[in-house]
């Protein structure tokens, strides 16, 4: 019951919409949090702690449910459901154990405030607690995502099925602290520039396909600090990820405005120095960010990058050509803040290095090992504070977390998502930030489930194959960008047996054609125990990568570095009997 956290909601609302088309909430209190459940349904809610407090709105004439699921589906989900016969409204706490008619809870937690049905709409205000301590029927809301998912009837209050009335989405019900909103400025100190790519034909020839194009920022006479920034989505249906990365070297002229398939052979070698991340925009995340009141993004000094590079990740799935002019924009202005902010990949180091067996579960470490923080901080003994992240992995993603590591003992989580949903990853803040010192390790953990796969999964850029890094969003600035590491390959091949004719063409495989690779892996018998070596691996010696923010190397690559041996906190925080 501790797995995906969904929200099941078997609504017969809908509720009045304000002048502009939008929602209206019905409560006098102001709603932290809100998001759309389809065109006919919208969800508001608000964090009192212990509780969470929910307004629902359903345009529909009969039943309504509303609750939890470790997969979006009945089975597991963790409910309420609300209906009015002949005048009495009824809200009854339930749960499921299959696809089926749910069961009425012995222990009822959901608490209705207010209901409320007029001209074919519903409104229910409601509450729970964030964790009911009923372990058998409820799930916790946690900080974990959470799946947001509904069904209702559009003109019988009595709980039969739904035929096709329902959605499913992913959220963040239980956010890290306040949505951050930028300081109000003056309108002449708030200012703005677009970035975008110039009307690019994405291919049909792929399901995944990066795009990457440099751009000249506008000249600046004095320093200006970047407080927040917004996606500028053309094709949002297609657009996974956009990262702007800064460029602090010169670029010539002719590559000015010039795109090109990231990381192919035809990509200049001068884009790969663009290493630094400025800005960071995921599928499923916020319309925008804002940086703490006290730190911003610094451009227009000598030090500052001259160009930024975007990366844009398109996930065609319908594999169909298409023109897209997407692309962030920057907010900015002249009212300096304290520090500069700085952006730091923190995990796995991305190359095929990455093997991750079919058929089960299995667990990468990446680290950010302490020999590298301290080459990056320099002389800044005092440490960095970390205020956001994002984490990431692929579609065979299911957990990730990163651990902060400090004396041989983790001390918190700079990001943790049990319920890792790759189609909704968000830029999320921290209530308190994170101090990492230069003496630290960062440990990010990824989960995968690669059991539907009957061939092994190497790190790399399509969403078929796995990535996995925590983005730490931090002040004041440091030179350094990237923070990784991998088991080297010859390492694993050796393990899961395969010959030493292959292991050298293994080994030398980031020169020859994919085909190679798997062609020898392909020769591995995938059992228990070659599976259980491949994983113990991923706890010894590692080689790390680590670089500074135009791209070199920070230590030599041949340098590697034991996994920390430390005293873990426990991933699962709700205390539950063992029956």
């Amino acid at each position: 019951m501790n797995a995906f956290i969904v929200l099941l909601v078997a609504v017969l609302v809908s509720t009045d919409r304000g002048l502009d088309g939008t929602w209206v909430p019905k409560a006098k209190w102001p709603y932290a949090f809100t998001t759309p459940l389809g065109d006919n349904a919208f969800l508001f809610w608000t964090l009192e702690p212990p509780e969470i407090t929910f307004e629902l709105h359903v345009r529909a004439r009969g039943y309504v449910g509303f609750g939890l699921s470790p997969t979006g589906a009945m089975t597991g989900a963790d409910l309420v459901v609300s209906a009015v016969r002949d005048g009495n409204h009824s809200f009854v706490d339930m749960y499921a154990v299959k696809n089926a008619r749910p069961f009425v809870d012995t222990q009822q937690d959901w608490t209705l405030l207010d209901a409320e049905k007029a001209n074919g709409c519903t409104v229910l205000h409601f509450k729970r607690l964030l964790d009911t301590g009923d372990c058998d029927h409820d799930i916790a809301i946690t900080t974990d995502s959470v799946r947001v998912i509904w069904a209702y009837s559009d003109n019988d209050d009595t709980l039969v099925y739904h035929h096709g009335l329902r959605g499913s989405r992913t959220v963040f019900l239980l956010e890290n602290g306040a949505p951050r909103k930028s300081l109000e400025l003056p309108a002449a100190d708030l200012l703005w520039m677009d970035f975008r790519v110039p009307n690019v034909t994405v291919p049909s020839t792929s399901h995944n396909w990066y795009w990457c194009q440099t751009i000249p920022i506008p000249r600046l006479t004095r320093k200006h600090h970047v407080i927040k920034f917004s996606p500028l989505l053309d094709k949002k249906h297609y657009v996974h990820h956009i990262i702007t990365y800064a460029c602090y070297h010169d670029l010539d002229p002719s590559l000015h405005h010039f795109g090109f398939e990231c990381y192919s052979a035809t990509m200049p070698d001068a884009y790969r120095h663009c290493r630094a991340a400025l800005t960071v925009s995921d599928v499923g995340g916020d319309d925008e960010f804002a940086f703490p009141a006290n730190a911003g993004v610094s451009l227009g000094t000598d030090s500052d990058p001259k160009y930024i590079m975007l990366e844009l990740h398109y996930s065609n799935v319908d594999r169909r050509e298409f023109v897209d002019s997407s692309g962030m924009r920057l907010w900015y202005t002249p009212n300096l803040r304290q520090h500069d902010v700085g952006v730091l990949f923190a995990g796995e180091t991305n190359v095929m290095d990455q093997v991750i067996p079919p058929g089960t579960t299995f667990v990468t470490h990446g680290l950010c090992s302490g020999q590298c923080l301290r080459r990056g901080m320099g002389d800044l003994t005092k440490g960095i504070h970390v205020f956001a992240y994002v984490l990431h992995a692929h579609l065979l993603g299911r957990k990730i977390q990163t651990r902060h590591i400090r004396n041989g003992v983790q001390i918190g989580w700079l990001g943790k998502d049990s319920h890792y949903d790759f189609n909704y990853q968000q830029t999320r803040s921290f209530s308190e930030e994170r101090v990492v010192l230069p003496t630290d390790d960062i440990v990010t953990e990824c989960h995968y489930d690669s059991s539907a796969r009957k061939n092994v999964t190497h790190g790399a850029l399509s969403a078929l194959d796995e990535m996995c890094f925590a983005i730490l969003f931090y002040y004041p600035r440091v030179n350094m960008s990237w923070c990784t590491s991998h088991v080297p390959l010859r390492l694993q091949a050796e393990v899961v047996g395969i010959p030493a004719d292959d292991n050298k063409s293994v080994w030398q495989y980031q020169k020859k054609p994919r085909p190679a690779l798997l062609s020898a892996l392909g020769r591995v018998t995938w059992n228990a125990t070659t599976i259980a070596s491949l994983q113990q691996l991923q706890m010894g010696r590692q080689r790390v990568s680590c670089e500074s923010a135009d791209g070199h190397r920070l230590i030599e690559a041949s340098f590697t570095a034991e996994y920390p041996v430390f005293t873990a906190l426990n991933d699962n925080d709700r205390k539950c009997p063992v029956h």
